[in-house]
């Protein structure tokens, strides 16, 4: 969808509005405006932006473009300290958390390539003494001071990072919460693109939406077709920020819904607690996003109301569509620079017949905000710590036949569409108990296009445990084949100075690695993207020899171990 036909069913903002829109939103104040210096010395453009919402998660921090390129200096924002590093094959990969006392922020590079210097040298030898690539360790106030403008690293691709470029954090430095960096850098980038909306959508609660049960979407050419509805329902929006020089996406910060010229719904994405990131999951139609992807915001609020500083509705956030007349509704949407997208909708009332609601079955009505065990009678649990819930539901575990080649009964636990705010104990009884290494059963979730292997703990008693964050379907299987090890290019390790394996597992996971050159352990760099395990020769730890015997040796979290040596030439 391009801007011109979306601009063809959205209104313009006025002057006029936008005044009466700034009363709508109200935004919160802004923090402190300290001058942070901008971490990249090049044009900013940005991949992504902060809190968008994203696989159980708020984005954290600003993505900024690095032109494509890895290696680019990365500069310290303020005068501080080093006071944490994490280095690790996922998330951030390498990355660089600078406090800065006299602003009462911290600061955080992800993704780098490397560490400068004064930097790399303290870690490295962290991580030699913990005999761990990956780490995460802090520093003391004097130990690694930096200074405003300072090079921290290079930029670069680790860990989970899609494609090149810089993460930048901003946080309190008290409570950690995450903040907004665009406070800080709005200045340096250009904005002037509207908030784009993709499709409309209307959720039956209690009700009918066009006469039927099933929610109805309008994409933005349809938007001035009007809904019927009648009972209570939900309003979701599909919709995206844009922003100048880019083709980017983003997440909209500011979000806001009136009915009848009423605010029933805002929601200002410009700080959150890492706690509560999670809960971006009730920010949505959880069920769109798990079965398709589709990410409709939604307007309607949990009874827990985990996000209560970010948003505020009308009750719990739906509609009730009791009258037969016309209810005029508007999302507003704008951007941290002012940039505004309105896109009214109409729905009709219809009167009709409410369908019968339909029995949840024989499970437990469980109440969020206490601690509840289902189980069956063969034995399998599902144990909820109090909170795991962000709203009263029905909860059943319904035992089917056992799947070809697995070792336990199918055990579908609640429904799949509900969103949790973490893990709760499942515990699942074996019908095949046959391994005597009991680290081989695996428990797998089986709603997906392929297994999922779970962290998983034998019982005594023939189960298996584990602590699970998603209601879906679960069975045991075993995971008996050891990890893959191929090494790469060997013939040319010596010359090129740089030792290279592929790793990979078929179901449990890589749990563990360990790398020597002759007896000795060497940090072998994993790039969890990849498989790639990289040791790249260091002459001061090497021993000064013509030949070399490298060892690999890969664990899965089945316990199952391969090993790879060879011998190579300097």
């Amino acid at each position: 969808m391009n801007l011109k036909s979306i601009a063809a069913v959205v209104v313009s903002l006025t002057a006029t509005a936008f005044s009466a829109f700034g009363q709508i939103a109200s935004r919160p104040a802004s923090p402190s405006k300290a001058n942070l210096r901008v971490p990249l010395d090049i044009p900013l453009l940005l991949s992504g932006n902060f809190g968008e919402l994203r696989t159980n998660h708020f984005h954290s921090g600003l993505d900024f473009k690095t032109q494509g390129r890895t290696g680019l200096p990365v500069y310290c924002a303020a005068d501080g300290y080093v006071s944490r590093i994490v280095v690790s094959p996922w998330g951030f990969g390498r990355a660089v958390y600078v406090t800065h006392p006299d602003l009462g922020l911290t600061t955080v590079y992800g993704h780098l390539e490397s560490f400068s210097g004064k930097i790399d040298r303290p870690v490295r030898e962290r991580q030699y003494v913990a005999e761990s690539f990956r780490i995460d360790t802090t520093f003391e106030p004097g130990e690694i001071p930096v200074k405003r403008g300072e090079v921290l690293g290079r930029s670069g691709n680790a860990g989970s990072s899609g494609g090149p470029h810089l993460h930048m954090d901003v946080r309190n430095a008290i409570n950690e919460h995450a903040l907004d960096p665009m406070a800080y850098y709005a200045s340096a980038l250009k904005d002037n693109v509207r908030p784009e909306v993709r499709a409309i959508a209307l959720y039956p609660r209690e009700g009918l939406v066009d006469g039927a049960t099933r929610p109805v979407y309008h994409s933005a050419k349809t938007l001035t077709a009007p809904f019927t509805a009648w009972g209570r329902v939900t309003p979701g929006i599909k919709a995206y920020d844009r922003m100048t020089g880019t083709t980017n996406i983003y997440g909209v910060k500011y979000l806001t819904l009136l009915c009848d010229g009423d605010t029933i719904y805002r929601r200002v994405i410009d700080h959150f607690d890492f706690d509560r990131s999670r809960a971006v999951n009730t920010l949505v139609e959880y069920g769109d996003v798990i079965d398709s992807n589709s990410w409709f915001m939604i307007t309607e609020l949990p009874e827990s109301r985990p996000l209560e500083d970010i948003v505020t509705a009308t009750g719990d956030g739906t509609l009730d569509i009791d009258t037969e007349r016309d209810y005029r509704l508007e999302f507003i949407l704008e951007d941290h620079h002012g940039n505004v997208t309105r896109a009214p909708f109409t729905i009709k009332g219809k009167r009709e017949d409410l369908p019968i609601p339909e029995p949840d079955g024989d499970g437990q009505l469980l109440t969020y905000d206490r601690e509840h065990t289902v189980m069956t009678d063969d034995g399998a649990t599902a144990t909820l710590p109090a909170g795991t819930l962000y709203s009263d539901c029905i909860v059943n575990i319904t035992p089917s036949a056992v799947p070809a080649g697995y070792l336990s009964r199918r055990y579908r636990v609640g429904n799949r569409h509900v969103p949790l705010t973490g893990d709760y104990t499942l515990t699942i009884p074996l019908t095949d108990e046959r391994h005597a290494d009991k680290r081989r059963y695996t428990l797998v979730r089986l709603d997906g296009r392929k297994p999922v292997a779970v962290p998983s703990t034998y019982l005594t008693g023939g189960r298996i445990q584990a602590q699970v964050n998603r209601f879906g379907d679960y069975a045991v299987t075993s995971d008996t084949i050891p990890p893959k090890i191929t090494p790469v290019t060997p013939e040319k390790w010596g010359t090129r100075g740089r030792v290279t394996y592929k790793i990979s597992d078929n179901l449990s996971g890589i749990d563990t690695y360990r790398g020597e050159i002759d007896g000795r352990w060497v940090m072998f760099e994993l790039d969890g993207k990849t498989g790639t395990l990289t040791y790249t020769l260091d002459p001061e730890r090497l021993p000064a020899r013509s030949r070399h015997k490298v060892s690999l040796t890969v664990t899965d979290a089945a316990g199952n171990t391969a090993t790879h040596t060879r011998t190579f030439s300097r």
